[in-house]
C-alpha cells in the first residue's frame, strides 16, 4: 500500500518534464533507470519518444504496466518494462541516452556507482547522453552537519494532504530529515485518515549519501564521459553551491 501513496504523493511533480524531454531530443531510444511508477517514463513516450523503463521494484513494475494498458494511446508501441537491478542490467539494444530523474543517483555508494557508470557505457551509443540528477551535494553537506546527533525522534512537518486514491480518506504526509553515518535520509510518513479516528502509518525512506562535484566528475571522466554539462535546475540554469540541484550530462567519448 505504501508504493500506491507514494506514487499518488508525487504524481503531481512535472517540474522537470520539459527538462528530460528536451535534453534527451533526438536520442533515442531513451533508458530510463529507476522508472518507478512512470512518471517521467510515460509523459516521454506522449511526447512522441521510444523509451525503455528499468526498475528493480516489482510492484512499481506492476503499477506501470497497469497504466499502460490502461492508456488509450497505444504507449506499448513505445515503451518497454523491465524489471532488473539497474547495477547488473543486461540491454539487447543500444540507446541514443540514459537518464536516471528523480534523484535516486544519490541514493547509490561509490562502489555502485562505479557499477553503473561500467553498464551505462556498455549500452550507450557514441556522442551519447548520460543525464542524471541529485540533490546539490554543497546542501546535502550542510543538512548533514546541521543535523548530525540531533535526535531522529523529532516532530515531523506537514508537508500534504492529499486525498487517498482507494477509500477517499485524507491522507497526512509528513517529513524527516536524520543524518547518517554517510549520508541524510528523507523520511515520508504517511497517515491515512478514518473517519472514526483510527490512523494507518506508513513510511518510506531514501537515505542520499554524502559526495562531491569533484568525485562525481572524476568518476564520469574515468567511465569516458569527457564532456560534461553541469546545471543546477531544470530550467537550464548554471550549476553553483546555492542551486538546488546538481544535473550531470555527459556525452559518451568512444
Amino acid at each position: 500500500m505504501t508504493g500506491s501513496l507514494v506514487q499518488h504523493h508525487h504524481a503531481k511533480y512535472t517540474d522537470d518534464l520539459h527538462f528530460w524531454r528536451s535534453w534527451t531530443k533526438g536520442k533515442d531510444p531513451i533508458l530510463e533507470l529507476g522508472c518507478g511508477h512512470g512518471r517521467v517514463t510515460i509523459p516521454l513516450a506522449r511526447s512522441g519518444r521510444q523509451i525503455v523503463g528499468l526498475d528493480v521494484d516489482w510492484n512499481s513494475i506492476q503499477f506501470l504496466k497497469s497504466e499502460l494498458r490502461s492508456d488509450n494511446e497505444d504507449l506499448w508501441k513505445r515503451i518497454d518494462i523491465i524489471q532488473a537491478d539497474m547495477l547488473h542490467f543486461q540491454a539487447d539494444c543500444v540507446f541514443g541516452s540514459v537518464i536516471v530523474p528523480c534523484n535516486t543517483y544519490s541514493i547509490l555508494t561509490a562502489q555502485d556507482r562505479q557499477l553503473l557508470l561500467g553498464n551505462v557505457t556498455l549500452v550507450l551509443q557514441k556522442k551519447g547522453l548520460f543525464i542524471v540528477s541529485v540533490p546539490n551535494p554543497y546542501r546535502i553537506k550542510a543538512l548533514h552537519g546541521n543535523l548530525w546527533g540531533i535526535d531522529i525522534d523529532s516532530e515531523p512537518d506537514l508537508e500534504t494532504v492529499f486525498t487517498h486514491p482507494e477509500t477517499g480518506h485524507p491522507v497526512q504526509v509528513n517529513s524527516r530529515l536524520a543524518a547518517t553515518s554517510d549520508g541524510i535520509r528523507w523520511d515520508w510518513l504517511y497517515e491515512q485518515l478514518f473517519p472514526d479516528g483510527r490512523i494507518e502509518r506508513s513510511i518510506q525512506s531514501t537515505e542520499h549519501k554524502l559526495c562531491s562535484l569533484e568525485i562525481y566528475l572524476r568518476e564520469f571522466r574515468e567511465a569516458g564521459f569527457k564532456k560534461i554539462a553541469l546545471l543546477g535546475d531544470f530550467d537550464g540554469a548554471d550549476y553553483d553551491e546555492g542551486a538546488p540541484y546538481l544535473i550531470l550530462v555527459g556525452e559518451k567519448d568512444l
